[in-house]
C-alpha cells in the first residue's frame, strides 16, 4: 500500500475508534448492559482478528478499520467496570488499569513477531483471537463481581426480579 492508503486505512481505525468509545458504547450500555456489550464486542473482536489474519489483503483492510470500533468499545467499557470494581481511590485505580493494559500492548509488538517465527504467519491472530474469547470467558464467569458502575447500567428493559421484559 502506498503511504497515502495505508494513512487512509488508520485514520478510519482511528475514527472508528473515537466515535465508538465516545458515543456508541455508551448507547449499548445502556441499551443491553456493560456486562453484554463487553462480551460480545470481545467475541465480536475475536472473529474480526481471525478473518484479519486468514483473509485477503482486503479482507484485512476491512477487519483492521473495523477492530477499530470493537476496540473502542472494549476501551470505554473496560476503563468504566476496571473503576468500579476497585475500592481503590479513582486515580490508584485509573493508574493500576492503565499499566495493565499498557504493558500488554507494550509486548504485543515483541511477542506476535516471535510467536510467528515459532509457528507460521497465522498463529499470532489466533491467539489474538483465543485471548479475546478467553476474556469473553471472564466477563461472564466473573460477572457478580463486577459492581458498581456494571450495575447502574444494567438494560433500560431489565426489571427488579431480572426478568427481562421486552416492549415494542
Amino acid at each position: 500500500m502506498s503511504p497515502y492508503r495505508s494513512g487512509a486505512v488508520f485514520f478510519a481505525w482511528g475514527l472508528l475508534l473515537a466515535v465508538f468509545s465516545v458515543l456508541v458504547a455508551p448507547q449499548l450500555q445502556k441499551r443491553f448492559g456493560s456486562l453484554k456489550v463487553l462480551g460480545g464486542s470481545l467475541v465480536l473482536l475475536a472473529v474480526d482478528v481471525l478473518v484479519l489474519g486468514y483473509g485477503s489483503h482486503s479482507a484485512a483492510v476491512v477487519c483492521t478499520v473495523l477492530s477499530g470500533a470493537f476496540i473502542g468499545v472494549n476501551n470505554t467499557v473496560y476503563t468504566e467496570l476496571a473503576l468500579g470494581v476497585s475500592d481503590a481511590p479513582r486515580p490508584v485505580a485509573s493508574a493500576g488499569y492503565n499499566f495493565v493494559r499498557w504493558f500488554a500492548a507494550a509486548a504485543a509488538p515483541y511477542f506476535a513477531p516471535k510467536i510467528e517465527e515459532w509457528t507460521d504467519i497465522h498463529i499470532p491472530f489466533v491467539v489474538a483471537a483465543v485471548t479475546a474469547l478467553l476474556g469473553a470467558g471472564v466477563v461472564w464467569v466473573r460477572k457478580d463481581a463486577l459492581t458498581c458502575e456494571a450495575e447502574d447500567l444494567e438494560p433500560r428493559h431489565a426489571t427488579e426480579d431480572g426478568v427481562a421484559v421486552f416492549a415494542d
